[in-house]
């Protein structure tokens, strides 16, 4: 009898499932079209916001060649798939925004999103969403902007910012992969504002030029992502953890800031960055480090996280100000606290004057890495 019930109630689901397949149609938009028609193949929408606006979960709507000049907000669970198009943001706060208790699930490909004032492609407070195939660029108007207002604006002594690539705020189980990301002030920035960001996977993604801010960032904002009371870590409040970060290429980005290939950074007391995998991944030419782990401040948390297999060269080219650095490095951990379980191995380092220089991490071998000789000092420990 109860393996009767457990069929049947495998069968209904499936049922359902197959249902939800069935119902789910594809809109098109076309530049020769009109959101005045249905948004089928023969009769396209207009704009992509409207076609957006008219699919369900499960649907798709897929964009032709053109340019639009529109900034996409995306609330449900849909795919939104590029053949040539390119959503222009001149003048709006971002190209494309991933947002609402509908959204997890969502996809976005095969566009190229530019010219907004804060952010190319940002996602907030969701989960399972496909980032892939994009070319995002420019999207940093906001930075030049008199007087800067939004996210570019200052708040007292801290500076304002914005002009990301690509942003995952508080987003979990999420995909960001072949994307190019190059031109905007910084490139791949995961944070974690609203909630917790974990269980990405940042992947095969060509990041570079971006001028102003790291080529990948991983920035613990959320104060309360480490309890004040014990000190323990509050994983369903905030942090960011257990994210994959490989094989992307991160070159020349922060050379007119302060931006490394891949940073991994705790911006204050109470803020936590664990438990994350940089592997396999290339840096060159970047101003910080290839790969830079930051912690200043007593109370915050960046303990347990890898760098495996990397492959880096002639980065760190403004050293390190905020350690005391004026030299090529290729990798920088740099702590205020002794950190737990960091692991740095099987990297190779050319062309830089410290290979790798860490602060308050346990002794590692010089073995466990590869340096060319042109290495000058392979590993400075402090």
């Amino acid at each position: 009898m109860m393996r009767a019930s457990l069929t049947a109630v495998a069968a209904i689901a499936v049922s359902a499932s197959m249902a939800a397949a069935a119902s789910a149609k594809t809109l098109y938009v076309s530049k020769t079209g009109s959101d005045a028609k249905a948004c089928t193949k023969k009769a396209p929408c207009e704009t992509i916001g409207h076609a957006v606006a008219q699919a369900h979960r499960g649907d798709t709507v897929k964009v032709s060649a053109g340019t639009y000049a529109e900034m996409v907000t995306i609330s449900n669970n849909i795919s939104l798939v590029g053949s040539g198009a390119t959503i222009d943001a001149t003048g709006l706060a971002n190209g494309v925004l991933i947002a609402g208790p509908h959204s997890p699930g969502a996809v976005v490909r095969g566009f190229k999103v530019e010219n907004a004032d804060f952010e190319g492609i940002l996602a907030q407070h969701t989960s399972r969403l496909r980032i892939f195939g994009n070319d995002v660029r420019h999207n940093d108007r906001g930075m030049f902007a008199k007087p800067q207002q939004g996210e570019c604006a200052p708040s007292g002594q801290i500076p304002g910012d914005c002009g990301e690539g690509v942003h995952l705020m508080s987003v979990t189980n999420s995909d960001v992969t072949g994307n190019l990301v190059t031109d905007n002030s910084g490139g791949i920035l995961l944070s974690d504002e609203l909630g917790p960001t974990a269980g990405n996977t940042i992947f095969g993604n060509r990041v570079l030029r971006n001028l102003y801010d790291c080529g990948i960032t991983v920035a613990g904002h959320n104060p309360n992502a480490v309890s004040t009371t014990n000190g323990k870590l509050v994983p369903k409040t905030g942090g960011i953890y257990r994210n994959t970060i490989s094989k992307n290429v991160s070159n020349g980005n922060g050379v007119k800031g302060e931006g490394a290939g891949i940073l991994l950074a705790v911006a204050g007391p109470g803020a936590a960055v664990y438990d994350n995998v940089v592997q396999g991944n290339t840096a060159n030419g970047n101003n910080l480090a290839g790969v830079t782990l930051h912690l200043h401040a007593p109370g915050s948390y960046l303990s347990g996280n890898k760098i495996i297999g990397n492959r880096l060269s002639n980065d760190g080219l403004g050293g390190d100000p905020d350690f005391g650095v004026k030299s090529t490095i290729g990798i920088l951990v740099g702590s205020a606290v002794p950190l737990k379980g960091i692991v740095i191995s099987a990297n190779r380092i050319s062309d830089v004057h410290f290979g790798i220089w860490t602060k308050n991490v346990k002794k590692i071998k010089r073995s466990s890495n590869k340096f060319a000789k042109n290495v000058v000092v392979p590993l400075t420990q402090f």
